[in-house]
């Protein structure tokens, strides 16, 4: 992970999705799938983070309807 640090200038990456909810790592906050565009822009306003990559990702549930989901990594 170093020898990457180091090619890259990023320590540390977090994932957002709205497929999933969590917290920030930093604070309280409460990153929620439905609230992408906040969950993101938190990360970046708040703690200093870089958007990375975003993209649109598709998966089926379990009785194989197709789901899409976005997903950003941030980082810094």
């Amino acid at each position: 992970m170093e020898n990457e640090r180091i090619r890259t200038g990023i320590s540390h990456a977090v994932h957002i999705s709205t497929n999933t909810a969590t917290g920030c790592r930093h604070c309280r906050f409460s990153i929620d799938g439905k609230r992408f565009e906040e969950s993101v822009n938190h990360y970046v306003e708040e703690h200093g983070y870089k958007v990375l990559h975003i993209v649109t990702e598709t998966d089926r549930d379990s009785p194989g309807q197709l789901r899409r989901y976005s997903l950003a990594v941030v980082g810094k």
